[in-house]
């Protein structure tokens, strides 16, 4: 896309939104694996302090020191990919595109009018992973902190901490559908493939929040991390799917900014 008659601004512009996209889809797998894959590493006692034999272990209810590191360096590549999509000179850019289509032939205007859609798109696609991505920081530091450290655990399933989790638990879905949308979009994911992932996560929810708990009364938590074991094969699935669909009518970000 990038062969197009564009002048070298305009190149380097659309160079920088490529970048942006690719930062951002690092964050959201980074995300992934901090989220879903560390986290079960450290309940079934994998990953410890120090290593194995030292009696020490890291708290999986609350924030420590994997979680920790891979949050500040997910915060550092949105900062990243924010500072190459909102330059100010991609407004003018995308102002030139549309001003450029009403002076080109039919197909140089086509080309035009999609990758302006795209430069959008990937804007669009940031935007809701840092979203989703601040409201799993707000329910990860402050919200169940706070539950567990204000709330004790008997009374959860009555009065203000009871609806407190169940927004807890509304927010952490938030976020979990937000990064995969944004993974989806980036990869042009097939139907199914969406499906999958959808339902993937929508599932590791109800069980990691044990909404289903607040009504049956028992704690099926533990069904997440076993259930996680699923998502390294579902990512890799899913890449490869993108990368042998050339052929594919949808196109993700990634082909189409190259």
């Amino acid at each position: 896309m990038l062969a197009l008659n564009f002048n070298n601004e305009e190149k380097s512009l659309l160079r920088n939104v490529r970048i942006g996209a690719l930062f951002t889809f690092i964050a959201v797998n980074l995300r992934f694996v901090v989220g879903d894959i560390i986290k079960p590493l450290i309940l079934f006692d994998v990953i410890q302090p120090g290593g194995h034999g030292h009696g020490h272990k890291y708290e999986f209810h609350t924030p420590n020191l994997p979680d920790m590191s891979g949050d500040v360096i997910t915060i550092i590549l949105f900062g990243l990919a924010y500072m190459f999509i909102s330059s100010s000179s991609i407004k003018n850019i995308i102002r030139g595109m549309m001003y450029t289509c009403c002076e080109t032939e039919s197909k140089s205007r086509e080309s035009i009018r999609r990758m302006r859609d795209v430069i959008i798109a990937v804007k669009n696609m940031f935007y809701v992973a840092a979203v989703g991505f601040g409201l799993y920081f707000f329910s990860k530091y402050i919200l169940t902190t706070g539950l567990e450290a204000f709330f004790p655990e008997e009374s959860e399933s009555e009065g203000v901490p009871f609806i407190l989790n169940i927004l807890n638990s509304a927010i952490k879905l938030c976020a979990a559908l937000a990064f995969v949308y944004a993974y989806c979009k980036y990869l042009g994911a097939h139907r199914h493939t969406k499906i999958v992932l959808y339902m993937f996560f929508f599932i590791r929810n109800l069980l990691l929040t044990n909404m289903l708990g607040f009504v049956h009364g028992y704690d099926i938590e533990v069904g997440a991390p076993i259930i996680d074991i699923l998502l390294p094969g579902i990512l890799i699935y899913a890449t490869f799917k993108y990368l042998l669909g050339n052929k594919a009518p949808q196109q993700g970000f990634a082909e189409q900014l190259i």
